[in-house]
């Protein structure tokens, strides 16, 4: 019977706490594959929302520009997902893990997109904050680090 009334209230509330699942989220934004892109933004469409869920969907926005058809559609995904981003940063100025989120798609954005102003300043939160971060995201930032044309030998 309480199944059932939290089912309810499930359906009812129209969103969902839902648990991050972060490893699942840094693969995909690690990879080349436009399905687990896709496969996470989904899976943040019916999470409650809040400035962690804002960061990385804007983030896998803009990993999911680069499999759109047109110029116009990946130019209004990436900005869509940067303004998302930018905004929770903004808000969030001393979180971590938000800027390496920005720092993992400028380093990999197009250089015509000219989205690469921050790079140094991310850096340097990022090192100065490493020992903060949850153990999936010091995973993935240290596999990262191994390619980062930034962080290489710094973590």
């Amino acid at each position: 019977m309480k199944a059932l009334i939290l089912v309810i209230i499930c359906f009812l509330g129209g969103s969902v706490h839902v648990q991050l699942d972060r490893k699942s989220i840094y693969t995909a934004l690690a990879g080349n594959s436009k399905e687990l892109v896709q496969k996470q933004l989904d899976g943040l469409k019916n999470a409650k929302e809040s400035s962690e869920v804002n960061a990385f969907k804007g983030t896998l926005q803009m990993k999911a520009a680069q499999f759109q058809k047109t110029a116009k559609e990946k130019m209004e995904l990436f900005n869509a997902g940067k303004k998302m981003l930018e905004s929770e940063i903004k808000l969030n100025d001393g979180n971590v893990e938000y800027r390496f989120l920005r720092l993992l798609i400028q380093e990999n954005a197009p250089k015509q997109l000219k989205y690469n102003g921050n790079i140094s300043e991310d850096v340097t939160a990022i090192i100065a904050g490493y020992g903060k971060l949850k153990e999936a995201t010091k995973a993935a930032l240290e596999a990262y680090a191994k390619k980062s044309a930034s962080l290489g030998g710094l973590i």
